[in-house]
């Protein structure tokens, strides 16, 4: 049985990918982390999309069962006997820790407790492994950005004001903005105590938050694998050697995740990862070739 998406139709059109260079000095200014971490979002340029379809959420532990109950297939984090959780203070491997019990085996069961929120500890084989299964594929980097932002280039999926309760991000029912690391390590202690972990919500959760397609949960939720290896926006600027590691070898991830705070959710942030990468935080949506009501009819 192939799982039900629910697709949205996105025309095609041109916008501008990226960040401007004024942008970038003006969000480097505002928090902690220097302009390095988004100098790759630079140039800002044109491109052109092709009508295509993405799914309106991101794919659900539900969907994700169905999948591994027909093909038995078993993801990365599953074989490793090993994901990624964030502890008290930084990232650590835990025993058990995989879509099915994303924070170990004595944690939560995701398809019994959680079947409508987005699947995570999923790695770019188990994403692309499940696209194929369901006669899809994931969206490319440049499809991804549109589909968040639109032909407007808008900052985050909703406009260009972030709004704390439009999103499932680290300043959800926040009363001030996060600019720096010791007020995340703030929210960081108290959400860890006070809600039960992965701290990802049913998705759609936030229909305010959609995009100017209806496409939800694209800032914060979960940061969702592209089809796209990760290369810089000019192949001749020298970006850092870490963008120079990683260009060809590592996959493109976008939206940010719930421990993400606003900045790190914006349509046009790049975030990459190595294709075996898995963590709580990680998941993906499927698109396709959008097909019309008279191609539909002819097929």
């Amino acid at each position: 049985m192939i799982a039900e998406h629910d697709m949205v139709p996105v025309p095609g059109g041109m916008f501008t990918a990226g960040t401007t260079e004024t942008d970038l000095d003006a969000i480097a200014r505002e928090q902690h982390l220097p302009r390095a971490w988004f100098e790759d979002e630079s140039p800002a340029h044109r491109v052109t999309i092709a009508p295509f379809a993405i799914d309106r959420h991101p794919v659900t532990n539900a969907q994700f069962a169905a999948f591994t109950k027909s093909t038995g297939y078993r993801t990365r984090a599953e074989l490793r006997g090993t994901g990624l959780t964030y502890g008290e203070t930084f990232w650590e491997e835990t025993t058990g820790a995989c879509w099915r019990h994303p924070m170990g085996l004595a944690g939560l069961c995701a398809v019994q407790d959680r079947p409508d929120h987005p699947v995570v500890h999923i790695a770019w084989p188990d994403a692309h492994a499940y696209a194929q299964w369901a006669g899809l594929r994931l969206p490319t980097e440049a499809e991804w950005e549109y589909a968040a932002r639109g032909p407007q280039a808008l900052t985050w999926p909703w406009g260009n004001i972030f709004d704390p309760a439009a999103a499932n991000t680290a300043e959800l029912g926040g009363n001030s903005p996060i600019t720096c690391m010791n007020e995340w390590k703030t929210w960081w202690k108290a959400f860890r105590q006070e809600h039960e972990l992965p701290g990802t919500t049913p998705t759609g959760h936030f229909p305010q938050g959609g995009s100017p397609f209806g496409v939800t949960d694209m800032a914060g939720q979960v940061m969702e694998w592209t089809a796209d290896l990760y290369r810089p926006y000019d192949p001749s600027r020298y970006y850092g050697h870490v963008y120079r590691f990683v260009s060809g070898r590592y996959r493109v991830l976008r939206g940010g995740g719930w421990t993400n705070y606003r900045y790190q959710t914006r349509g046009a942030e790049r975030m990459c990862a190595d294709p075996e990468h898995t963590t709580f935080c990680i998941g993906f949506r499927c698109a396709t070739h959008f097909v019309s009501p008279t191609e539909r009819e002819h097929t």
